[in-house]
């Protein structure tokens, strides 16, 4: 959430995209979003979002990691 915070400052600031990936990579390294990533939020500011969370998405979630499932996977092995 913080590179999504200096992402909204830079638009702010009107610091261009390109410029503000290049700022991002100097102070995040290599956990610096992706460029498209960036890009995708920098247009998102631009466009007047205010706010720096993410939405919820449906579907499925990324992880299914819950003492459960981590319970059933040790019987199996």
């Amino acid at each position: 959430m913080d590179q999504r915070i200096c992402i909204k400052f830079c638009v702010k600031n009107k610091i261009k995209c390109a410029d503000a990936f290049r700022m991002l990579t100097v102070a995040y390294g290599e956990a610096t979003l992706d460029r498209s990533n960036v890009y995708r939020w920098y247009k998102m500011f631009s466009e007047g979002r205010e706010d720096v969370n993410d939405e919820e998405s449906a579907g499925r979630p990324s992880t299914s990691t819950t003492d459960e499932n981590i319970d059933e996977v040790k019987k199996i092995v």
